[in-house]
């Protein structure tokens, strides 16, 4: 039992270490957002900053005009949906279900830019709505 209170005693303090550590770096990240937010007054910005939404970093999944690319190369095949485009990406990288939606996001993305471009065009049929390369 000893053995048991001195384990949990040794990873409570490490624990603790990180929380400490973790709520430093909140308040300097809070701080560094007080400053912004000062700034953007100072210039004029008239708005809650509090309002700007949070972002998160963009993850690169795709070299330069790799998605598309692939995707061109699918639809040269036969025409398909966006799901199913999602998903034979994600099997060719080997990547788990976890990636499905954002995956599914960029493909979209992706589909309509190349339908702006003039690149693809929906082709609603009986199989619902699936792209095709225009000829």
């Amino acid at each position: 039992m000893e053995h048991t209170i001195f384990g949990l005693i040794k990873k409570r303090g490490e624990i603790a270490g990180q929380h400490k550590a973790a709520v430093k770096a909140a308040d300097a990240l809070k701080a560094d957002l007080d400053a912004i937010d000062r700034a953007l007054v100072l210039c004029g910005y008239e708005d809650d900053p509090r309002g700007i939404a949070p972002r998160g970093k963009y993850k690169q999944l795709f070299g330069r005009n790799e998605l598309k690319l692939t995707i061109i190369n699918m639809l040269r095949e036969a025409p398909a949906d966006d799901e199913v485009i999602a998903a034979r990406i994600i099997e060719a990288k080997g990547w788990g279900d976890d990636m499905h939606a954002d995956v599914l996001k960029r493909v979209r993305d992706a589909l309509q830019r190349q339908q702006k471009d003039g690149h693809v065009v929906q082709d609603f049929g009986p199989d619902g709505c699936l792209w095709r390369l225009v000829r």
